[in-house]
């Protein structure tokens, strides 16, 4: 891998950064309302979780399809950041939290609307994952493709 390759992949890996704490500022502002808007604080948790991971594996210099699929991303990532599965193992059910909350009648049985617990909980965990992102993107811990 060049230079250029390299200062690539930072850019990218930081743009899905950039915009994946966007959406934990969004959902932060959901849980500050009266009453909380729980269910988009809960599509925008989803939403920068995907986006935090996408952002690992382009670090990481791995390919991925184009797929909201919590679970499915997790386990692409895992190989490269195994030190990360306590922090992917929770986000791997948020997958539904990308759309039960957003589209009326989209399952047969409604998903539960998270409790603020649950999405401060999910926020701590995504800005955990943002920050091995940016230590990824920012000091060159780059991986070289598979």
């Amino acid at each position: 891998m060049n230079g250029d390759d390299v200062f690539e992949l930072r850019r990218e890996a930081a743009g899905w950064l950039t915009i994946a704490r966007e959406d934990l500022r969004v959902a932060e502002a959901c849980l500050s309302l009266a009453p909380p808007a729980l269910g988009v604080a809960a599509y925008h948790c989803q939403q920068a979780a995907e986006k935090t991971v996408k952002g690992l594996l382009v670090a990481a210099s791995v390919a991925f399809r184009k797929t909201h699929d919590m679970d499915e991303l997790a386990d692409l990532l895992v190989s490269s950041y195994p030190e990360c599965r306590d922090l992917l193992d929770p986000i791997r059910p948020l997958t539904v939290w990308g759309f039960a909350y957003r589209y009326p009648g989209t399952e047969d049985v409604p998903e539960p609307v998270p409790d603020q617990v649950e999405l401060r909980r999910i926020i701590d965990l995504i800005q955990r994952l943002a920050e091995r992102l940016e230590a990824a993107a920012a000091l060159g811990s780059l991986r070289a493709p598979h």
